[in-house]
């Protein structure tokens, strides 16, 4: 439980530190997508005081138009994955094997819908998101299917402030927000304390007054120091993990192929940890396969002032 509750302290910190970052941002984004999706463009002071006198508030809106005409321009120009053979061992083969698994894994995803949906909320808002997630194949198997599936609300990410790449791969923590109903939250987790993350206001009720539950999903991203063995045989040079080669079974393929240790050192690794949360509980504990924190965004215009990142949509 101690641990538990360092968890829980460590992530409500980092999420006040990402939703402080950020305020401006999703403020200014919220009411970008307001004025030109739902048409919400005249001042509300105005737009009571004209109702107030019986006068029409009448509202032409030519903006979704132009968001469109970006929004159809990227899906007809999508950017491709392309696997580029660099470095010892690389081949032209490999590549073009793993280009294939890499559009496998887009079809099967039907990845176009969350790269569409990630631009259309940078172009109305100013910044969107997908994310990679695994899944297995089938009901009766092990095996582990990677899919890229589209967030349709972006403003229940909140990402690492600190990153200064163009995409996430330098993030240490990011967030992900969902709001259950409280009757879905106790069948998903009978026991759990049904306390929603960090206490924001619309989680107590939804639109037809049944109380919810909001969940968060806390993705931590952190260095951790291990031996690399550099290994020499018939077929040329390896790199292995001193676990794998600690393993018996391992080993002794290894050395029946004439491969013998040459080389050791320390080096890092990244290591990504998702941690399920509750306002008062760690619900559960997945450890990532990858070293990346598996959620992807895609920015309007980015404007860097005195250190400060803003993004603005088309709207803007």
């Amino acid at each position: 439980m101690a641990k538990d509750a360092d968890i829980l302290s460590e992530a409500q910190e980092a999420f006040t530190y990402a939703q402080d970052a950020e305020s401006e941002n999703r403020a200014t984004a919220l009411e970008d997508t307001e004025f030109a999706r739902l048409g919400e463009q005249w001042p509300e002071q105005i737009r009571k005081q004209r109702e107030r006198e019986g006068r029409p508030c009448l509202t032409i809106n030519r903006l979704p138009a132009f968001a469109r005409q970006v929004v159809n321009d990227a899906r007809m120009n999508r950017p491709q994955i392309k696997v580029v053979p660099v470095g010892t061992g690389a081949d032209q083969v490999t590549a073009q094997v793993m280009g294939g698994l890499v559009k496998n894994i887009e079809a099967q995803s039907n990845a176009d819908i969350a790269y569409d949906t990630a631009i259309e909320s940078a172009v109305y808002g100013g910044f969107g998101y997908f994310r990679i997630s695994t899944d297995y194949a089938h009901e009766d198997t092990f095996d582990l299917d990677l899919k890229i599936e589209p967030i349709f609300n972006p403003f229940t990410v909140y990402g690492d402030p600190k990153g200064a790449g163009g995409d996430s791969s330098d993030w240490n923590f990011a967030f992900v927000t969902e709001l259950l109903r409280a009757k879905d939250f106790k069948q998903q987790y009978p026991g759990a304390d049904a306390s929603s993350w960090d206490g924001d206001q619309d989680d107590e009720n939804s639109d037809d007054g049944e109380s919810q539950v909001r969940v968060a999903e806390y993705w931590k991203r952190s260095d951790e120091k291990r031996k690399i063995l550099l290994i020499k045989g018939p077929q040329g040079e390896r790199v292995l993990d001193s676990r794998q080669w600690d393993k018996e079974e391992i080993r002794a393929i290894f050395e029946a192929a004439g491969y013998q240790v040459s080389g050791e050192r320390e080096t890092k690794s990244a290591k990504v940890i998702q941690y399920l949360l509750t306002g008062s509980e760690v619900l559960d504990t997945v450890e990532w396969v990858g070293k990346y924190i598996p959620i992807v965004p895609v920015y309007g215009e980015e404007i860097n002032v005195a250190g400060r990142k803003y993004f603005r949509s088309l709207i803007h």
